[in-house]
């Protein structure tokens, strides 16, 4: 007998799906037979895959999800959740060799650690040392190739999550040991109130993600020019936001702004219900310029997993597909959080998301695949006489009229659009380098 279900776009642009011959337009619905485990799993999901024929919304990556590799971690320990996962060729010793990939993660009963040699296949699980005894929610920094940065959520402090020595920092030496931390502190600053006004930062959960700046310069108000800049779990008690902190040290923090960058309760969403959270989020640069981010949200800070952009990683934008992935009824879909994301050796994404069912907490990986869109880079004349430079980037592609807008470009950056016969499914050209001017 042959299975078969009826689909139906969720989103207003292209997908591509496992199993489906040709595109999915937006708001069809499609009868698939012989359905895949992989459709299958995209469908209970509520899975986003990208647009074919055309450049994605802005801030979208252009990647496809791809379902081959489910439950990674943990191995033994009775959790995998809030993980981190890193790669540098050989650069973290497991205690008996070198090895490509690390991750850390909440075990239940503090953090442990495991590694791989391909991000898939993971072994060696192994409680990190010398840390606070509970501490998890844990992100991540290559400073150097013999020193990693990680900061974390203790939650034994008194008085958590109102108190800002629940921030935590240590530090290894991952070639010699990763799973070995020396220099364990408590934080300070400003980043919460700590009063008993519900404020929006009055208390917090830990850190959301982190960067390191080799080379800071350390000018006020420009979180980003400090050595270290952190999205943090900002919390009221009873609603989660991201706000975003600088430091030089990694151990004195201060406060960016007056109010969260990221937040359920901003720019509502449906998904998100009346009251939404934003919590452990992983974030990615594309190309062009833009970040990207996906962070756990929805009505509570585990129901799924949310997509937004930033030219500045100041000012974000929801993206209106919303959610990439949700929880749901099925097996470990009690929950959907804490995406991590870590760049493979082919240049593609692997992407670690935590679920739960009625008793376990398990990491699953996907694999995002490199760009296949129909964009080629060329080194062109100046068409509109709006003088290119001789090697200014021109990049041109195939499709609608609305595909083509759904990509606007940024006049910050200069960038102009050349159309040619668009009626039909046309060309359009996109020239970056121009003063801008919309023809």
């Amino acid at each position: 007998m042959t299975m078969s279900i009826t689909i139906q776009s969720n989103t207003d642009t292209v997908l591509e799906l496992p199993g489906l011959a040709g595109t999915l337009g937006p708001g069809k619905t499609v009868a698939v037979p012989a359905m895949t485990e992989d459709l299958v799993r995209a469908v209970d999901l509520g899975l986003l895959l990208v647009p074919s024929g055309a450049e994605p919304p802005p801030g979208l990556p252009p990647v496809l999800f791809e379902h081959h590799y489910p439950h990674v971690l943990p191995l033994s320990a009775d959790r995998a959740y809030y993980v981190r996962v890193l790669r540098a060729p050989g650069g973290f010793h497991d205690g008996t060799r070198p090895r490509d990939f690390v991750a850390y993660y909440g075990d239940g009963d503090g953090m442990s650690c495991a590694f791989s040699d391909d991000g898939l296949a993971w072994d060696n699980e192994k409680k990190v040392s010398g840390i606070a005894e509970s501490g998890y929610h844990v992100v991540c920094a290559l400073e150097t190739p013999d020193r990693l940065r990680i900061l974390y959520w203790d939650p034994d402090v008194p008085d958590q999550p109102y108190n800002m020595a629940g921030l935590r920092t240590a530090a290894c030496n991952p070639k010699t040991d990763a799973a070995a931390f020396t220099e364990d502190a408590a934080c300070t600053g400003n980043l919460v109130t700590a009063g008993g006004d519900p404020a929006w930062n009055r208390g917090h959960y830990g850190p959301s993600f982190l960067w390191y700046n080799p080379e800071p310069t350390s000018i006020p108000g420009r979180p980003f020019t400090w050595r270290y800049a952190l999205l943090f779990i900002a919390t009221t008690g009873g609603n989660d936001s991201l706000g975003l902190g600088c430091s030089d040290d990694a151990l004195d923090w201060r406060l960016y702004g007056d109010g969260p960058v990221l937040s359920g309760l901003v720019d509502t969403q449906p998904w998100e219900g009346d009251n939404g959270y934003v919590s452990a989020a992983h974030v990615e640069r594309l190309a062009d310029g833009r970040w990207w981010m996906l962070y756990s949200g929805g009505p509570a800070g585990n129901a799924g997993i949310g997509y937004a952009w930033s030219w500045d990683r100041i000012h974000w934008t929801k993206a209106a597909f919303n959610p990439v992935f949700r929880a749901g009824g099925g097996p470990f879909l009690e929950r959907c959080y804490t995406p991590s994301l870590v760049r493979d050796a082919d240049g593609s994404l692997l992407l670690y998301r935590s679920g739960r069912d009625d008793a376990s907490y398990r990491t699953f990986v996907s694999r995002l695949r490199a760009q296949t869109l129909d964009w080629q880079d060329l080194l062109a004349a100046d068409h509109l006489g709006q003088g290119l430079a001789p090697r200014s980037a021109v990049r041109r592609g195939r499709g609608s009229e609305a595909e083509r807008d759904a990509a606007i470009p940024n006049p910050a950056l200069g960038d102009e659009w050349f159309n040619t016969d668009l009626s039909g499914g046309g060309k359009w050209e996109k020239f970056t380098g121009t003063d801008w001017k919309r023809t």
